[in-house]
């Protein structure tokens, strides 16, 4: 390239990353102000969040795994950030207090003895469970959010659970560290699997659409090699349909990164997770505006055909996230969305009323077999599914940059 050609490349290069930088502004800065409303609640420091019991397929069977959140700290990155713009879950986290080491035990002891159920009778023992997952809200791997001998506890009393054979956690990759997982390696002896927010390899549609505050991809990837060489499983989550894309294009990317994050970073599973609505986040917001959609599910089963025909495979580890049935022990869900229920979102992703149940059932059949046939079941809906097509063939011709600046950048 000549020394003009450069210089011209060059220029193009730095008039796209300040629009790029701007449209970030615009979308931080209004997330933040979302972030403004969210309630400070009187939560009670020594009590989980939600415990739930719901199916899932492992070693080729269908199992019983329980769902344990506990009341946290909530995510650094949304403290700092606002966080990601699908995510609301600082609503359950209380936002003045700070929940010690002690607060956390004594969350998990009324796990190990049954003694945190609300909602339901019989006794609780934790080896009735092969799939146990522990979330914090946040990222159970980063000691600002929860305490490392916190997460020694948990795993050394959970490796007292030998028929626990499953531990799935959430974190940030960015906390994915040799020094954390050492501490879990040396506690428990069973199968660990760390669930991370991928979102999109995209980095526009990472960075502006998730507002995921990972510019450097490379952090995941030492996330995934750092998991593998403690023999622990790396989860990816695939947040399906952010703000500012059309059906179609969040079709395309969620195959597009689920195909990535198998082939390019090596993940051993990957979690689709359509997008759900949640009180004080940027999705929520554009919904209340008219200009965002939940997801149809329509589109669930083109994604999970998509990524099969790119891999040549079809019985990957590929998850569909948000729909089995629960069993709610305690906590919020359990008493109702009205007044307590502010972790959970009020909206998930629909067809219409005539065939979304069916749609549901099939993504559950789905989930307990990873077979795309179980989806193709579903008869296209007489009521909607024209519809739907309709809205995968609108188009957009603006960039995701000049979308947000004509949404944003007016308010």
């Amino acid at each position: 390239m000549s020394e003009s050609g450069r210089f011209l490349a060059e220029a193009k290069h730095a008039i796209r990353e300040k629009a790029f930088n701007h449209a970030a502004f615009l979308v931080e800065a209004k997330i933040k102000a979302l972030r403004a409303n969210t309630p400070n609640l009187p939560f009670e420091k020594t009590k989980l969040a939600e415990v739930e019991i719901n199916k899932f397929f492992y070693e080729g069977e269908t199992v019983d795994r329980v769902m344990i959140v506990l009341r946290s700290n909530g995510c650094q990155h949304y403290k700092t950030n606002g966080g990601c713009s699908m995510c609301a879950h600082l609503n359950g986290a209380p936002l003045t207090e700070k929940i010690t080491h002690h607060n956390y035990v004594t969350q998990w002891n009324s796990v190990l003895d049954g003694s945190f159920i609300e909602c339901a009778s019989g006794e609780f023992n934790l080896n009735d469970y092969p799939v146990v997952c522990v979330y914090n809200l946040g990222s159970l791997l980063n000691p600002e959010e929860i305490q490392k001998e916190t997460v020694e506890y948990i795993f050394r009393t959970l490796n007292e659970y030998k028929g626990v054979k499953k531990v799935i956690i959430e974190s940030r990759a960015e906390y994915v560290t040799d020094e954390i997982l050492e501490v879990i390696k040396s506690a428990y002896d069973g199968i660990v699997e760390v669930g991370i927010g991928v979102e999109s390899t995209n980095r526009t549609v990472r960075e502006l659409c998730h507002h995921k505050a990972i510019d450097d991809t490379s952090i995941i990837t030492r996330a995934v090699e750092t998991l593998h060489k403690y023999g622990m499983k790396a989860l990816a989550y695939v947040n399906f349909k952010p703000v500012f894309l059309t059906e179609k294009e969040a079709i395309d990317d969620a195959i597009q990164t689920s195909v990535d994050c198998f082939k390019q970073f090596g993940f051993d599973a990957v979690s689709v997770e359509p997008t759900s609505l949640q009180e004080n986040s940027l999705a929520n917001h554009l919904y209340d505006l008219g200009l965002y959609r939940v997801p149809w599910l329509w589109s669930l089963r083109d994604i999970i055909h998509g990524i099969y025909d790119e891999l040549g495979e079809d019985k990957l580890d590929i998850r569909l996230g948000g729909y089995f049935d629960e069993e709610v022990l305690s906590g919020s869900q359990g008493a109702g969305f009205e007044g307590r229920n502010e972790i959970f979102p009020h909206m998930t992703s629909s067809n219409c009323g005539h065939c979304t149940n069916e749609f549901v059932e099939a993504i559950k059949q789905f989930n307990m077999s990873y077979d795309v046939r179980d989806l193709d079941k579903v008869e296209p809906c007489p009521y909607c599914y024209k519809l739907w097509e309709e809205t995968k063939s609108i188009k957009d011709s603006r960039s995701i940059i000049e979308r947000i600046e004509d949404i944003l950048g007016r308010e």
